[in-house]
């Protein structure tokens, strides 16, 4: 549980592992010193220059989507991630047990800092809303947030700088996300395994077509072609 299989910053392993999208990836940023939380099964594009990724199996942590967490008030995160790479480059059996404990300690921290309130109440109210309405295809996601009592474009910006990403990216990734469970669990219906039309409206999608298009995007591969 929670293991370290890589820790550092070489930009060609930080790709390979990124490209198979089978593994927990963190961040730890310059700056304002934030974590970024990759799950499994999310596209992420968005570069860290200088940053310490760490990448681990094992993991079970409950974002579905890239989250920002903010540093651990003792400077816990950085003490972490900056042990991680070192001993990630040292190698060696200490080195491994070190590294155990290390993967422990910041899932630990993580968990810690999840439970203190993070989201704003309206920020919490949008991704309560997509939550419940990812499988819906006539979900209007924009017109729920011109409901609320504050401006569109200042919720958005709020969305996505305590959540990591916009509200409409972060409702992509939860219909991403649930179709490759769907793919990778190989659900079907009692005839066989369900077809595309089906899992695009199971997803959330009207559109078989674009949902192929989006997922392709997303996973750079087609839904037909995933998990092979």
């Amino acid at each position: 549980m929670n293991d370290i299989i890589f820790a550092g910053r070489d930009e060609r392993q930080v790709h390979e592992l990124q490209a198979k999208k089978r593994y927990w990836h963190f961040i730890k940023c310059g700056g304002r010193g934030e974590v970024i939380i990759i799950p499994p099964l999310t596209a992420f594009e968005r570069r860290h220059a200088g940053g310490i990724h760490i990448f681990m199996s094992g993991t079970a942590l409950p974002f579905k989507a890239p989250t920002a967490i903010a540093e651990e008030a003792g400077g816990g995160f950085a003490h972490v991630f900056a042990q991680a790479e070192s001993y990630f480059a040292r190698g060696g059996e200490k080195s491994a047990a070190v590294l155990k404990a290390l993967g422990e300690l910041l899932v630990s921290y993580i968990v810690a800092q999840a439970e203190r309130p993070a989201h704003s109440p309206v920020v919490e109210s949008v991704r309560a809303d997509i939550e419940a309405n990812v499988s819906n295809p006539s979900y209007a996601l924009d017109a729920f947030m011109r409901t609320l009592p504050l401006n569109y474009d200042y919720v958005r910006k709020l969305f996505k700088s305590e959540v990591g990403a916009t509200p409409h990216e972060y409702l992509i990734s939860a219909r991403m996300q649930l179709a490759a469970r769907l793919i990778l669990s190989g659900m079907s219906n009692q005839y066989s395994r369900y077809s595309v039309t089906q899992m695009a409206e199971m997803c959330g999608f009207a559109e078989p077509l674009y949902f192929s298009r989006v997922f392709k995007k997303y996973f750079g591969t087609p839904p037909s072609e995933y998990g092979k």
